[in-house]
């Protein structure tokens, strides 16, 4: 009869000990790994939203709630003082292109439509553009039947029967010598923003 052969206990025990210690580190290896992937993602997300950070919100441009003028100037706006209307009237979608050269915003045709209907006075509709929901510059839709002139910033709606473009210009009919009005229609808020879409005409 050939001999049964039987392992020691203690062997069997230190066998089973090697094995549990193999089992657990091989979890934790697991879990280092799966945190490590999840930092990973979440250093991955957060570096993408600061990447697109300038595009949130974008370019908008609002009609005003109200706003008070500066003292000693005609339709000079303190942008202090500035409450929008809570809708834009145009949007970033809206906006298809910015020439920071002419200063002119070419946008949809869903945005002309829009800005044609208005009724527009002779003294001009206050507007704000904002970039990323933060007020870069204020100024008037100020059409060219006004014989008022203006101080300030102003787009002519009226441009829109030949076109999708609103150019920005500082006075109406022009500055005059010695005039002063501040110009920020290239801030670098607005310029990167729309660069970020490609939207930026060089």
């Amino acid at each position: 009869m050939g001999k049964l052969m039987t392992q020691p206990y203690g062997q069997s025990y230190t066998l089973s000990i090697s094995l549990t210690k193999k089992t657990t580190n091989m979890k934790r290896q697991i879990l280092f790994f799966a945190i490590f992937v999840t930092l990973n993602f979440i250093f991955i997300a957060c570096d993408k939203n600061e990447t697109t950070n300038p595009k949130d919100g974008g370019v908008e441009l609002y009609l005003l709630e109200s706003c008070k003028t500066i003292s000693g100037t005609n339709h000079q706006i303190d942008e202090r003082t500035i409450v929008t209307k809570s809708q834009p009237l145009v949007t970033y979608t809206d906006f298809q292109s910015y020439d920071p050269n002419t200063f002119t915003f070419k946008i949809s045709d869903a945005a002309k439509k829009t800005i044609k209907s208005m009724q527009y006075s002779v003294y001009g509709i206050p507007f704000a553009i904002k970039a990323n929901n933060v007020v870069i510059y204020s100024g008037y839709f100020w059409p060219s039947y006004s014989s008022a002139s203006c101080d300030w910033v102003v787009i002519d709606p009226l441009s829109l029967l030949i076109g999708n473009d609103l150019k920005v210009e500082l006075g109406y009919p022009g500055l005059r010598e010695g005039q002063i009005i501040p110009d920020s229609r290239n801030d670098k808020r607005i310029l990167d923003i729309f660069t970020s879409d490609d939207k930026l005409i060089k």
